[in-house]
């Protein structure tokens, strides 16, 4: 196993939360509030277990999600200090700090949830640190936000040559047939 998938998982799973609650837009859809199902979503990114998600850590995913969100946007923006920022306020929120854990049947693994945190908010340690991490790297120029119209997500560019525009097919889909439907009408 190569030691960054965990923290490529929590990476992935800090943006799809950071989207599912923060992002007034999601690929042309106006965001729907956060619930159980979005949130098991980006749990199942970094883990195999059934977690017990009850509504006070769902508000807790939500506001800690929206934190990260402004965080993520900043960062794509260029704001680099303003990001950072934001994110040592949340990592110290959280009480941020590394601790080796195994739970059974499975290997020794980095979490930065303090003794005691509630479910959410180890989650949110973890999600901090991985955007503390993405700051701190070479990478962080991968980190933006969607140019269609109608969505407001942030994405990590995976392309060779740093170029993706869009978050997704759809969103690219969509903004290649409004420009063909525009052209139409021009004519």
């Amino acid at each position: 196993m190569d030691p960054t998938d965990h923290l490529k998982a929590s990476l992935e799973a800090t943006v799809a939360l950071a989207n599912a609650a923060g992002a007034e837009w999601n690929q042309g859809r106006a965001r729907e509030p956060l619930d159980r199902a979005a949130v098991e979503v980006v749990l199942r990114q970094t883990t195999n277990r059934s977690l017990p998600i009850d509504d006070t850590a769902i508000a807790e995913f939500a506001a800690g999600g929206e934190r990260i969100y402004r965080a993520l946007v900043l960062l794509a923006d260029g704001e680099t200090d303003a990001a950072a920022s934001a994110i040592n306020a949340l990592l110290s929120a959280t009480h941020a700090a590394p601790l080796l854990v195994r739970h059974r049947e499975s290997a020794w693994h980095l979490h930065f949830a303090s003794e005691g945190a509630s479910l959410a908010t180890g989650w949110l340690a973890d999600f901090g640190t991985a955007a503390a991490m993405l700051l701190g790297s070479d990478e962080v120029d991968r980190l933006r936000l969607c140019a269609a119209e109608r969505c407001d997500n942030v994405f990590l560019d995976a392309t060779r040559n740093h170029r993706q525009r869009f978050c997704s097919t759809a969103c690219q889909n969509r903004t290649k047939v409004a420009a063909f439907r525009s052209r139409g009408t021009q004519a």
